[in-house]
């Protein structure tokens, strides 16, 4: 009885033993899967440009030897969006008063959109007419960030535009002014208009 309870015991033990290698060879199997992957490539990221360009670049207006009554007569110049990115843009001016006469402060300045053409000077005013030059400040806009009452718009489809403008020495102008002289700069500052409210 004895000995049969071992025989019995010991194919018990080698079915256990059996059935723990099948098992075991499953559990190996069941690990076995098949895989694969997909690349994504070519994700190129560039950044935009912003640029701003005027024509002519200097010497817009000038006048040697103005006398009371003379005008420059329209000026064109034109602004053009030479970037990637749509723009806004605002002119600022300075001006100089090295002699001291302030004829800086005689001086008319009127800027307008281009109507017929320069020369015709009928296009919608911008600034001016009979505002003086200025030491420093806002001519066209504000170039504070952010969109601003008269600041000017350049898409990308649409990229330049063209400016007139006219200085005049009234005839009223004073006698100190005689010999006196001011160069002044306009500065054309512009921004991004995407994500830029």
């Amino acid at each position: 009885m004895r000995e049969l309870s071992r025989r019995h015991l010991s194919r018990i033990l080698v079915v256990l033993l059996l059935v723990g290698v099948v098992g075991a060879s499953l559990g190996v199997a069941s690990n076995a899967i098949w895989t694969d992957s997909a690349d994504v490539d070519a994700n190129v990221f560039s950044a935009g440009t912003l640029d701003i360009s005027t024509n002519p670049t200097t010497a817009l207006v000038t006048y040697s030897d103005m006398a009371p009554g003379d005008s420059t007569g329209g000026q064109s110049l034109t602004v053009t969006n030479a970037g990637s990115l749509d723009l806004r843009y605002a002119v600022t001016m300075t001006a100089d008063n090295t002699d001291t006469l302030g004829l800086y402060a005689e001086l008319d300045l009127t800027i307008r959109e281009e109507g017929t053409d320069c020369t015709t000077f009928d296009g919608n005013v911008l600034y001016g007419p009979d505002l003086p030059f200025l030491l420093t400040g806002n001519l066209i806009g504000d170039p504070t960030q952010g969109a601003d009452a008269g600041d000017r718009t350049l898409t990308t489809a649409s990229p330049s535009e063209v400016l007139c403008f006219k200085v005049d020495l009234p005839i009223g102008a004073p006698n100190s002014v005689q010999g006196a002289s001011t160069t002044a700069v306009f500065t054309f500052e512009a921004e991004q208009t995407d994500n830029n409210p």
